[in-house]
């Protein structure tokens, strides 16, 4: 009978987690402002105003990034070309895997709610962000 209770618990739970994480990557679309970075070392970068946000469109498992700034008209101008990602579900964990050529590296998603999201570089650099929202929106 304990044994069964604890399978179904652990069910329950693992379940949960997947429902989060799923959430999470649903959060993740759309237009971010860049709000402080913390560097693995302490130290930090506050970025009150910023023209250049990232825009990430996810589809299945696989997304992308792109630099972009806003324009007067409300369409945005996109700086670059957008870096490819595909993202995991790695120990409870959602990383996303960058494909950009020799300088490929790994952020995990650790927070993404409609009004924020905080992703960590594999060197430790954690950055958090804020959902856009344009004049019209504020």
């Amino acid at each position: 009978m304990k044994n069964s209770i604890c399978v179904i618990l652990i069910a329950i739970l693992a379940s949960c987690a997947n429902d989060s994480n799923s959430e999470k990557i649903k959060n993740l679309n759309g237009y971010w402002n860049i709000d402080l970075v913390e560097k693995s070392d302490g130290s930090s970068k506050e970025f009150p105003f910023t023209n250049h946000m990232d825009f990430f469109e996810v589809n299945g498992n696989i997304g992308t990034k792109s630099r972009v700034s806003p324009t007067y008209d409300g369409t945005f101008i996109s700086y670059g070309d957008a870096v490819r990602f595909v993202w995991v579900d790695n120990e409870n964990q959602v990383v996303l895997n960058f494909e950009s050529g020799d300088q490929a590296y790994s952020q995990i998603l650790r927070k993404a709610t409609k009004e924020e999201l905080e992703l960590v570089h594999e060197d430790g650099t954690v950055y958090y962000y804020k959902a856009y929202q344009s004049n019209e929106e504020q």
